[in-house]
């Protein structure tokens, strides 16, 4: 029985108060028994005769109807309990005839007049208060169960509900299994006979769809017995108590009888009363709304006049006094989003990730995915530990947020966390399936952890895999540092059987590589001494397989053990590691100095359309903020669990079974933000994932930026495909020793060393001085002595060895062109290589130590002696002055190394020269603490290397003066010689070789890009005056020397934009040589076409006649000599006229 409260029986009672007045009222039923009845008239009959003594109740069949109006004039209400319509019709006609008010329990009024009403509320009136209810509450979609019987009523109402038609119990379980979930609708009008309401609410309890968030309504008939908690019902006011049809008409006729009764004392007042009270066949509109809370009705509002009065709060589905909302279906998930470490700093780092959730789950919502269109998603943000797992903490946090958990949960990114998480549930007995990027080779297992599947690729996967790059990049010898947990130990693993096959060695001792995960700034100086052995290992690049935030504490370990950049360069797999370590504190600096550059192996992301899309909307949605490295994933991880949500219901299977929605996560496959994203059957592994790997650098203005350096791809023909140089400690791409003292030989740590501003400036200062002062002699020497034309050559001349010498010179001078130019070695390691030696810039492919670079500078300052030497014997004639066979023997070899010395070897050795006052490094603040950058053990300034200094300086003032005037006087004492070069264009080609060198030692060495900029310039300069002057008296000759200048502009625009863009090497590279190869073919095209050949070859000379031109060829060459050269004590030769020019 059903509880009543004292209010509710006090309108119970209120309706029959008059009926102690004496009545006599006539009852017409049905011949026979209905069968298929709705209700039974004997129970009702018997009831009504129960209920009061004062009422003498005439029981006829129909078919002494007349006789019963005839018997009993005084009953002037006729209660027609009749089924079927001919007999309701046919009493209604006898009321009339006879002025008795007819009652019927029909709903149907198109076959009576005014005589008869029904003691039933209108099935109007009914969805009048339904509708009424959902304005109130701000329902406005929802599902509507109803039966034939009644579903033609909802013609006359316009509605966003979705109405079904119950035909059959099959009909029924079917809808509310598999059709109704799919809607994702929230709402429930249950608009039936009570027995197909009775199996519609069990069927909605089975489905999961009478849960938190959902609102069931019922109507009078439907709510009988005993509904389910949290629904409302609609009833007829005073029959709220009523559990059957029968009681509810019972009820019903006594509340209309004693109306009635009480106010009218004949028919003919009785029908006046019900004309001006009821409206078109009914009585007052006026219902009562009903909660079901336990196991009570409980009467919390009423609804008179489409008006709704609530004067109690109301429990819905799920035990919650929150009102349901009309909007689609919500979909609960989880995701560890906060910032909290137990007892530890801080970190944004799981809640920048989870802002890649956000999004998809408002791609989802909006109706972008094209998933769960009739759904929504919401997540819930629980912070129970980010990085750090502590029970204490984190049990009771997750047992406080239980019930928000949802249909699925995403932990954080840290193994440990996620590790620790699992364990509780499982203790905890709790089922859900958990989608993350754990790596942890521990969760491998399905049989260990089958609720876990992960879109990130594993540790077990990762870390093998280190080795490909590494081999890639050179090195063979590494350290490593793991944190001693289940993580850690996998990945140090795992990264162990990768390099045993390629051949790397790990060269710190075992003792030297564990350090425990659970460790803070305090703590951790109790292990400095594994962070000591891994600096005292030597090696460069050290593999980190640790997380945040131990990660900040043993950088900053290592800084504090005297470790700076350069010294070591870290390789990680761990994520957004760079992010944790610029985190704005104390001791960020210190982190900076050995954070960058860093080399990181990430899940592929922001892969194609869709992906770059993503990130597009990210960057926008975020305010271009940077997102995490985990973003993109968990991105996918929404999409994955909605595809799989979407898929199940699709199916019609119930997403609320987390045995069901964990097998449909892990057998779904899509294209997602990283790729193509599959699970695998065996493992809780994502399947072959492409790996990125990336470098962090500085930027022009000091901000960190990370940058793609190469993808893996497992499951492609080629594995490894490099995209962009790694950008080393130095700023270059040149990959540094494998051990940091492997090939450091100086009196001092190299964490000492550090830029000297004052010794830029006086290199500066000093390379400028000497170059002006040799503008100036220049000049002095063209003036003076060489500002004379040339004589064009018109005829063809048998072409000689000093016409090869001469073409040979502006073949080899193009590459020492290209070698003062920007850096080569971007685009080509063996050009630049092969240019560096012929300027004898030594230091880009040697090793200048052990007193190599002394040796090359004395040779240097043996050859300025010798050409000085030689110079003055040749200038002043001493083999004819005198007969010293030495003075003779200088003549004889003037002609061979007269070209070479003077001209070849200008730029080597001004550059040589100058390199004795490149001092730009220090170990302290004074001139005398700094060093020569070619030899650390000569301090500058002071003893021997200012010795060094005043040579050079005594050096360049022997040597380029008498180079600059013996160039053009080589070709004047040559009679074989054919092609000769202009003055002018030798004068104006050493201006630009000195502005070279001097712009390579001293712009070059600080800023790369606007040497190159300055280069480019300088040698367009060069290229315009060599149209406008004809270097050469031969055409051909002229086009070639401006072709190779117009090559050298070419490398220095491409090696340019590759210092500044670092752009994709091999494309450059490609341009570079496409580049050559075009002007090599247009030189030979505009060569045939316009300038025609002057020179030719005889047939050459047998080996005997060769080995006699070359001991016979200096004779020859004296000979020709005496001819032109003045002398005083011979008439056979001519005065050159260099010596009477004014």
């Amino acid at each position: 029985m059903w509880t009543l409260s004292p209010f509710a029986k006090f309108l119970f009672f209120a309706n029959f108060i008059n009926l102690s007045i004496s009545t006599e009222i006539i009852i017409i039923k049905d011949d026979v028994d209905i069968k298929n009845s709705l209700w039974n008239e004997t129970v009702v009959i018997n009831f009504l005769q129960n209920s009061s003594s004062q009422i003498d109740w005439h029981i006829c069949p129909y078919i002494s109807a007349y006789e019963c109006i005839e018997s009993y004039p005084n009953a002037f209400i006729l209660l027609d309990l009749s089924q079927e319509l001919n007999t309701q019709v046919t009493v209604s006609q006898l009321c009339k005839e006879y002025k008795k008010a007819h009652l019927i329990v029909q709903d149907d009024f198109r076959y009576f007049d005014d005589w008869t009403y029904s003691v039933i509320s209108s099935k109007i009136n009914r969805l009048t208060a339904f509708f009424a209810m959902l304005k109130y509450y701000s329902w406005n979609k929802g599902i509507i169960f109803t039966s034939e019987l009644n579903q033609d009523i909802f013609l006359n109402f316009t509605t966003d509900f979705e109405i079904f038609k119950i035909q059959s119990k099959t009909d029924m379980q079917n809808l509310i299994m598999r059709v109704i979930p799919a809607l994702g609708s929230t709402l429930y009008y249950i608009f039936t006979e009570i027995t197909e309401s009775l199996l519609i609410q069990k069927y909605l309890i089975d489905a999961n769809l009478w849960t938190s968030g959902n609102g069931v309504i019922l109507n009078q008939k439907s709510g009988y017995q005993y509904p389910a908690e949290g629904a409302l019902i609609i009833t007829d006011m005073g029959q709220e108590y009523a559990d059957s049809e029968e009681k509810y008409l019972s009820f019903s006729i006594l509340s209309i009888i004693s109306d009635i009764t009480k106010n009218t004392e004949n028919s003919i007042e009785a029908i006046s009363l019900l004309q001006k009270t009821w409206n078109s066949h009914y009585h007052e509109n006026k219902f009562s709304i009903v909660n079901i809370q336990g196991s009570s009705r409980v009467i919390i509002g009423s609804i008179i006049d489409a008006e709704v009065l609530l004067y109690e709060n109301s429990i819905f589905p799920g035990k919650t006094s929150e009102i349901p909302k009309s909007a689609k279906k919500i979909l609960n998930l989880s995701i560890e989003g906060g910032t909290t470490n137990p007892n530890y700093s801080s970190s944004s780092i799981s809640y920048l990730a989870a802002r890649g959730s956000f999004l998809a789950v408002d791609y989802i919502n909006t109706g972008i995915s094209g998933m769960l269109p009739n759904f929504q998603l919401d997540m819930f943000t629980y912070d129970c530990g980010v990085s750090i797992y502590n029970e204490t903490f984190a049990k009771p946090c997750f047992i406080k947020n239980y019930a928000n958990l949802g249909l699925a949960h995403i932990p954080s990114y840290a193994s440990p966390v996620g590790l620790g998480v699992l364990k509780l549930f499982t203790s905890l007995n709790w089922t859900l399936p958990i989608v993350g990027t754990c790596s942890d080779p521990a969760f491998n297992s399905t049989a260990l952890y089958p609720w876990f599947q992960r879109v990130w690729p594993s540790s077990s996967f990762t870390y093998p895999l280190f080795s490909v790059l590494l081999r890639s990049l050179g090195f063979k010898q590494a350290a490593v540092l793991y944190q001693n947990d289940s993580w850690g130990q996998g990945g140090y693993y795992y990264l162990r059987l990768g390099i045993s096959n390629h051949d790397i060695k790990l060269v710190n001792s075992e003792e030297s590589r564990a350090i425990p995960s659970a460790l803070d700034r305090n703590t951790i100086k109790n292990y400095l001494y594994i962070m000591q052995g891994v600096i005292d290992s030597q090696a460069r690049l050290v593999i980190f397989i640790i997380q945040f935030p131990l990660v900040e504490y043993v950088l900053e370990a290592f800084y504090d053990l005297g470790l700076r950049r350069g010294d070591v360069i870290i390789f990680t797999a761990v994520p957004d590691i760079l992010t944790s370590i610029l985190t704005s504190d104390d001791y960020l600096y210190k982190r900076l100095e050995l954070g960058v550059p860093m080399l990181t192996f990430l899940g592929e992301q922001w892969v194609g359309t869709f992906g770059q899309g993503i990130l597009s909307k990210m960057l926008q949605t975020y305010n271009n903020s940077a997102p995490s490295s985990f973003s993109c994933h968990y991105f996918d991880i929404i999409y994955l669990i909605g595809h799989a949500l979407d898929n199940m219901i699709n199916r019609g299977q119930d997403y609320t079974n987390p045995y069901k929605l964990e097998k449909f996560i892990r057998n779904t496959r899509f294209i997602g933000c990283s790729g193509r994203v599959v699970l695998e059957k065996e493992s809780n592994d994502r399947f072959m994932s492409v790996i990125d790997a990336q470098a962090s650098k500085f930027d022009i203005n000091g901000n960190v930026v990370r940058y793609l350096v190469a993808e893996v791809k497992p499951v492609s023909t080629q594995i490894l495909y490099i995209y962009n140089p790694v950008v080393y400690p130095d700023g270059t791409t040149n990959k540094p020793d494998d051990l940091r003292n492997q090939n450091y030989d100086c009196p001092f740590s190299d964490n000492e060393v550090k830029t000297f501003i004052k010794g830029q400036i006086l290199v500066f200062c000093i390379c400028f001085v000497i170059a002006f002062i040799s503008i100036i002699i220049i000049y002095f020497i063209w003036k003076r002595w060489w500002n004379i034309p040339i004589e064009e050559l018109r005829e063809r001349q048998e072409i000689s060895y000093e016409d090869f010498l001469v073409g040979a010179t502006i073949a080899i001078e193009f590459f020492q062109f290209v070698s003062m130019g920007p850096n080569i070695s971007y685009l080509s390691s063996i050009l630049g290589k092969f240019s560096n030696s012929l300027t004898l810039e030594l230091a880009n492919i040697i090793k200048l130590k052990n007193g190599v670079f002394w040796v090359i500078v004395d040779a240097v300052y043996g050859l300025i002696m010798l050409w000085t030497f030689m110079c003055v014997v040749i200038i002043f004639r001493l083999d004819e002055k005198s007969k010293f066979w030495v003075f003779r023997l200088v003549n004889w070899f003037g002609d061979f190394l007269m070209p070479i010395l003077g001209n070849l070897c200008f730029m080597p050795f001004i550059s040589i020269c100058l390199d004795i006052f490149v001092c730009d490094q220090s170990i302290g603040n004074s001139f005398t603490d700094s060093f020569l950058s070619y030899d650390c053990y000569y301090f500058c300034w002071k003893d021997e290397h200012l010795a060094y200094a005043i040579l050079s300086i005594f050096a360049l003032l022997c040597y380029e003066p008498l180079a600059v005037f013996c160039r053009p006087l080589w070709q004047e004492l040559q009679p074989m010689l054919h092609v000769k070069a202009a003055p002018s264009f030798l004068m104006i080609k050493t201006i630009v070789q000195v502005s070279l060198i001097v712009m390579n030692k001293t712009v070059k060495r600080a800023q790369n890009i606007i040497h190159g900029v300055l280069f480019i310039f300088i040698m367009i300069f060069y290229i315009t005056f060599l149209f406008k002057f004809k270097p050469y008296n031969y055409s051909r000759f002229s086009l070639w020397q401006n072709l190779s200048l117009i090559g050298v502009t070419w490398q220095a625009i491409l090696s340019t934009i590759a210092l500044g863009v670092k752009g994709n090497s091999i494309i450059l590279t490609v341009l570079l040589f496409s580049g050559w190869f075009i002007i090599i073919v247009f030189g030979l095209y505009i060569q045939r076409k316009k300038y025609p050949s002057l020179l030719y070859r005889k047939k050459p000379h047998d080996t005997t006649s060769l080995f006699k031109f070359a001991f016979t060829f200096g004779k020859t060459s004296h000979k020709a000599l005496t001819k032109i050269a003045p002398s005083s004590s011979s008439s056979e030769r001519q005065k050159i006229n260099i010596y009477d020019r004014d």
